[in-house]
């Protein structure tokens, strides 16, 4: 069962790489590109708890839930692709077993209060729990890091390639046909890359403590669905054959197996990845796995105290968060996608996996995301930065890729008309109010079927004392859609002469 459980990991990370390729332009829904993260466990709970609602779209999740009552902690240990890295990462860099990292065991408390934490600041409306969601992780990983990274080596292995004479065929073959399904457009580049990376160091560093740190204590999907866990029917049973040789208990990657104890099975914490009944000797063979009617109960590792003490943390946060300075003269840059709810309710819904700032890398690449500029609960949050990019007029798959609607899926012709900004021209940079000079990029470039930028036609007089007439620009705030293409395309090398803020922007609190 351990062999098939680790072909089901690779077939499912495989699944979940193919559906991160398809989310780019020109996008095709035969599956959806965000199926895989409404697996999330967490979804459907925090959900109800910001809407009470439970849409029928999360019904993966619901799946799952509902299939761990009677198979267990399944999804950690076959189904989530961070999950599996890990195993992965384990086997390359030899993790030490639990006889080294036994002594961690007393902190697998803190996943519960991290989950019980998020659960207390959601009913107050401060959500959270996307930042510890795995498959959230993961995709944020994987947009901002993974597939970057192996575009950028994999095009400059191929350029390689291509200047060796009896591989330039062949090279160019293949970049030609990983264009049209694995290569950007483009080389991406993002904000937010250090901060993300040391997630990422921190999530894979810790495994060097510990066989799955992040799974054992810190995770609360692993938290949520250990409770749901206590009631399961399918359980290790082991036979009185046994040798009392401790294999299972020394390489159980959970540290579910009790040292001492080895017949016992902590079910809150067993993933099911029957690890321990591949390494029972072969003579023995006293490990099954079958259904049990009458389940015993394993308490999860939390305590009374630990209760208060998470309460009491969580009433701290929620203060802190409420009181925090909020910088406004930076929020007139906080540009979100068009389709956006409105910003509270945006943020409740947003789980910060970046989903839509990969499609968008695949056409127009104006959303990144956010850093601490404001609060901390708008960190890797999608923000627009018009000077790297701009929001394609033709183009509403963002949308499209949301998990949770936190950006609602428009249609393209309702899209074409929902303002995210306005533009704005500095006239101290613009070429024509600086320089005197006729400079007509900005409206060449406006996509709107009636130009939302126009010009004034005045005479100018030149420090020479020279006239001549010059066509000076304007925005007509009744066509501006705030798409930013204006200010990417500006000619200035540094400071654009026009810039797009948020006003005027229009959030969608439904399709209705």
């Amino acid at each position: 069962m351990a062999r098939v459980r680790r072909i089901v990991q690779l077939i499912l990370l495989f699944f979940f790489f193919y559906l991160f390729l398809r989310a780019r332009y020109p996008y095709e829904t035969s599956i959806s590109s965000d199926l895989y993260l409404r697996f999330s466990p967490l979804a459907p709970l925090f959900y109800f708890i910001d809407s009470l609602e439970l849409p029928l779209f999360f019904w993966p999740a619901l799946f799952i839930l509902f299939a761990t009552i009677f198979a267990g902690r399944f999804f950690c240990g076959w189904i989530c692709p961070l999950g599996t890295s890990l195993d992965i990462f384990d086997r390359l860099f030899k993790v030490p077993s639990n006889k080294i990292s036994e002594k961690w065991a007393k902190l697998r408390w803190i996943k519960f209060a991290i989950f019980f934490s998020a659960i207390f600041l959601a009913i107050f409306s401060v959500h959270i729990w996307g930042y510890f969601d795995p498959l959230a992780i993961f995709t944020r990983f994987t947009t901002i890091l993974f597939y970057p990274l192996a575009t950028f080596f994999l095009e400059g292995l191929l350029i390689l390639g291509s200047k060796i004479s009896f591989l330039e065929s062949t090279s160019y073959t293949i970049y030609e046909n990983f264009k049209n399904y694995i290569m950007p457009e483009s080389q991406s580049y993002f904000l937010g890359v250090l901060g993300i990376l040391a997630l990422l160091l921190l999530i894979f560093g810790l495994e060097k403590l510990s066989k799955r740190f992040w799974c054992r204590y810190l995770c609360p999907a692993g938290a949520w669905l250990g409770l749901i866990s206590q009631i399961r029917f399918y359980e290790r049973i082991v036979g009185d054959s046994c040798p009392l040789c401790n294999k299972c208990q020394i390489e159980c990657k959970m540290n579910a197996i009790p040292r001492g104890n080895v017949k016992a099975t902590h079910k809150v914490e067993c993933i099911e990845c029957f690890n321990c009944g591949e390494k029972c000797p072969p003579g023995a063979k006293s490990i099954t796995y079958r259904f049990r009617w009458k389940p015993y109960h394993s308490k999860p590792d939390y305590n009374r105290r630990q209760f208060l003490g998470t309460s009491l943390a969580g009433i701290t946060t929620l203060g802190l968060l409420s009181i925090g300075y909020r910088h406004k003269t930076s929020s007139y840059r906080l540009i979100r996608p068009p389709g956006s709810l409105p910003e509270q309710e945006f943020l409740d819904r947003c789980i910060r996996c970046l989903a839509c700032v990969r499609i968008c890398a695949s056409n127009g690449r104006c959303l990144h995301p956010a850093g601490l500029e404001r609060n901390i609960l708008e960190l890797w949050t999608p923000v627009a930065v018009m000077r790297e990019g701009y929001c394609e007029y033709n183009c509403n798959l963002c949308g499209q890729v949301c998990p949770t609607d936190a950006i609602l899926p428009l249609s393209l012709e309702v899209k074409q008309k929902t303002p995210m900004g306005l533009a704005y021209f500095d006239k101290d940079l613009c070429i024509p109010f600086e320089r005197h000079e006729d400079c007509i990029v900005c409206e060449e470039h406006c996509p709107t079927p009636e130009k939302a930028i126009k010009f004034d036609i005045r005479e100018a007089i030149l420090p020479d004392g020279n006239r001549r007439f010059v066509k000076y620009p304007y925005v007509v705030r009744e066509l501006c859609i705030g798409c930013g293409i204006c200010e990417e395309k500006c000619p200035l090398p540094n400071l654009p002469g026009v810039f797009v803020t948020r006003e005027n922007e229009k959030r969608l609190e439904s399709l209705a």
